[in-house]
């Protein structure tokens, strides 16, 4: 006789079908780092990055690392959100001087090698904030403190640990007020050259959980905008990018070589290698090393100079001073001529030179943009048609150069060689012998 054969239990074929559906079904992502693009856990900014795509258009807004520094351009802004990498002060200065906007949000991060490079320092937020949320003093409410356009909608900013900045010639943006003591600035900006730089001493303003806040939000917006919009030299419809954390820098602003680039990347790894130190000191062995790397060096150093004997000096008061040391116009036709300097600076002063004659004649107090200069050369019949074209042309060649000055390309200025400066000098005596006698 058989056995009987047995049923499933129920309680085995609902284990099962849960591990099914629970091996099954998608797996939720893991939760991103804190600050980063594509969190969207309430420490990350995934909110930011949709309130800039909305305004700009997704093709614009740049996310995540590298920022390759030489493909830049002055119409570019960047947003940096609590960076742990030392910044290159150096390459974002000069991106600034060309007309590209900066906007740090840092309260603890290494935006303060970047801070320190304009003069700003970070100071204690008031210990009892006139306004804050929930009565404590860590999330301070900030309000405008001026006419900024990236507070112009802003009304109450909720803030969360924040720093305070500290700046005597820049402008107000963002201000803590104190109950009984002295009120404290948490944002500031003012202009680099052509460009623009915003500082705020909190990071956290424009996180996910922190966005639900109306003035946190307007002043994401703000943000955003304040970094695309024109400005007074011209239209600015560049790429945003948008960095945060540990985001690496690549190339050097202005120039593409790559022994350029590399230079660059090389003082960038010595600047993190220092930071690193800085934060996080150095382990007990390699500080030991490195003492007995000194001391050694210091023994070397000593043996090699000390029967060393050097050769007599002509004292100073006696020695002939060189033309370039001098002043007026022999130093600076010196200076300009020298072997060494770029050919670039003499077409400049062509430049000046033809201008001021121009405004001379034309009875102006100062030198206009090329395109009213002409106009109103054209207007006094100071020249004919073909010379006017031909002052026209001259004037555009020598905006170009100025603007290569301006943006630091440095093979452009190489291949400016002394047969180019003399023949311009030609054109621009051509052009004024062309202009007749000076009239009273």
């Amino acid at each position: 006789m058989t056995a009987p054969r047995r049923r499933p239990l129920p309680w085995a074929i609902a284990v099962l079908a849960a591990a099914l559906v629970l091996f099954s079904g998608p797996r939720k992502p893991a939760l991103a780092a804190p600050f980063a693009t594509s969190g969207e856990d309430w420490e990350g900014l995934s909110q930011l990055v949709r309130l800039a795509r909305a305004e700009l258009g997704a093709q614009r807004v740049i996310l995540g690392s590298p920022l390759p520094l030489s493909e830049l351009k002055r119409e570019d802004g960047v947003i940096i959100v609590h960076p742990t990498r030392a910044l290159d002060a150096d390459e974002l200065s000069m991106f600034m001087h060309a007309g590209g906007r900066v906007v740090l949000l840092d309260d603890y991060g290494t935006g303060d090698g970047l801070l320190a490079h304009f003069g700003i320092r970070r100071v204690p937020m008031p210990a009892r904030p006139a306004e804050m949320l929930r009565g404590n003093p860590s999330l301070a409410l900030a309000e405008p403190a001026s006419g900024h356009s990236v507070v112009r909608d802003v009304g109450r900013v909720v803030t969360n640990h924040a720093t305070g900045l500290d700046h005597p010639a820049l402008s107000p943006v963002l201000v803590v007020r104190g109950d009984g003591e002295p009120d404290v600035l948490l944002g500031i900006g003012g202009a680099v050259g052509r460009g623009r730089l915003v500082a705020i001493g909190d990071a956290s303003i424009p996180i996910n959980a922190m966005m639900r806040y109306p003035g946190n939000r307007a002043l994401a917006l703000g943000l955003v905008r304040f970094a695309t919009e024109d400005d007074v030299w011209g239209v600015r419809s560049g790429k945003l990018y948008v960095l945060c954390n540990d985001f690496e820098t690549t190339g050097s602003f202005g120039d593409d070589s790559p022994v350029t680039s590399a230079a660059a990347d090389s003082r960038r790894m010595l600047l993190d290698a220092l930071e690193t130190l800085r934060q996080g000191r150095m382990p007990p062995v390699a500080a030991y090393l490195a003492a007995l790397a000194i001391g050694l060096g210091v023994v070397v150093w000593t043996s090699l100079r000390a029967g060393k004997t050097h050769r007599q000096v002509t004292p100073r008061f006696v020695r002939p001073v060189p033309v370039v040391a001098q002043g007026g116009i022999a130093g600076h036709a010196a200076v300009i001529g020298a072997p060494g300097t770029s050919r670039v600076l003499a077409m400049l002063e062509l430049k000046s030179a033809l201008e001021e004659e121009l405004a001379m004649r034309l009875g102006i107090d100062r030198p206009l943009p090329y395109e009213e200069l002409v106009a109103k050369v054209r207007a006094t019949g100071l020249l004919d048609d073909n010379n006017l074209r031909a002052l026209s042309q001259l004037l555009a060649t020598l905006g170009r150069v100025e603007s290569m000055l301006l943006v630091r390309q440095r093979s452009a200025f190489e291949r400016v060689r002394d047969a180019e400066v003399i023949s311009l000098a030609e054109r621009i005596h051509r052009l004024v012998d062309a202009m007749g006698p000076v009239r009273p």
